[in-house]
């Protein structure tokens, strides 16, 4: 992690070079700069910045317009961004399904790959399935060996991948649909390809504290933790609010709902109620229990109604997830979400 730190520069001009304030361009400075940090632990293992895959050099591009004023001061702030692209660090594939063997896995729809470093608006992807068994979703998460590995990358030996935050929304409406006339899912799909309130400014014009993803999310940072946080927007709650509403005047019965998953790393749950989410067993680290009294025994327990073969599918689903991407609890990690809504 890189703690924030600032940096000044003084450009002396002269007195001749102050001329009134003005909004004009030709009475500015302009700068243009590119700042590097090297981490000298990791540095030896190996990769050129030249060729772009040098996981141990991290940099920024500073630009900035400053007027020249008497006693005129600019303040321009900026992160760090990798320059590792995201998809040479980790990547991540959605199982939708449950299995109880590595065959019944490779029947299942998988999509791989799901990563994205620039956040493009996508459509739906609509995957059908007559019960939770069958669309229970598994998010994987593959870290990179070559990246995070202590023996290629000595450096990053204590670094791991972590899931920070789960939002899902959950539409109800009588066909499943929007072809009823009903108009939640629209409304819905509207917001998450959309584009969000331009929030990321303070009063002084800095980036600071996060930005919006589109018109149903935002990113916000704390600085102090170095972390991240996915929030949901006023607009999206507006229409799927996290506790549900009564059905419309329209009687059409749909309502729409938003649920935190996973929030802070931890899984959340209401009085009552189990959690919606969690991380699956590490077979390599002795963590997968076989007995049916497991964490993930309990979790197949409470979304398919306690049974033997609810217990037993989730003792092997667990097995066959762990085996198949070789989790190992640090930088490859599986997460179950229920799909379903109590």
């Amino acid at each position: 992690s890189i703690p924030d730190s600032f940096v000044s520069f003084n450009i002396p001009l002269g007195i001749d070079e102050l001329p009134p304030a003005t909004t004009g361009l030709s009475n500015n400075v302009f700068v243009d700069m590119v700042i590097s940090a090297v981490d000298t632990v990791a540095q030896g293992s190996g990769g050129s910045p030249n060729e772009g895959d040098a996981p141990w050099q991290m940099k920024t591009t500073l630009t900035a317009s400053i007027p020249v004023v008497a006693g005129g001061v600019n303040i321009f702030c900026d992160g760090f961004t990798s320059k590792t692209d995201l998809r040479d660090v980790a990547d991540a594939d959605i199982v939708v399904g449950s299995a109880s063997s590595l065959d019944e896995l490779t029947r299942l729809r998988i999509k791989a790959n799901v990563t994205s470093t620039q956040l493009n608006s996508q459509g739906p992807t609509e995957i059908n399935s007559d019960s939770i068994e069958a669309g229970l979703m598994t998010l994987v998460i593959k870290g990179s060996d070559s990246y995070f590995d202590p023996a290629t990358n000595p450096g990053l030996s204590d670094v791991s991948v972590e899931l920070e935050d789960v939002i899902t929304i959950h539409i109800m409406d009588e066909d499943g649909d929007s072809s009823s006339g009903a108009t939640v899912f629209d409304d819905v799909m509207t917001l998450i390809t959309g584009t969000g309130p331009d929030d990321n400014s303070d009063t002084n014009g800095l980036i600071t504290d996060g930005y919006t993803l589109n018109g149903a999310f935002k990113f916000t940072i704390d600085r102090s933790a170095q972390r991240a946080h996915l929030e949901p927007l006023s607009a999206l709650l507006a229409l799927c609010p996290f506790n549900p509403t009564r059905p419309n005047g329209n009687m059409l019965m749909e309502t729409c709902v938003t649920r935190r998953d996973v929030r802070y790393r931890n899984y959340p749950w209401r009085n009552g109620a189990k959690s919606t989410a969690m991380e699956i067993c590490t077979a390599g680290a002795g963590t997968c229990a076989t007995t049916t009294n497991s964490d993930e025994a309990d979790f197949f327990a409470t979304i398919l109604g306690d049974s033997t073969y609810a217990r037993e599918l989730g003792v092997a689903y667990a097995g066959v997830i762990s085996s198949a991407y070789t989790l190992n609890g640090r930088y490859r990690r599986a997460y179950w979400i229920n799909p379903g809504y109590e």
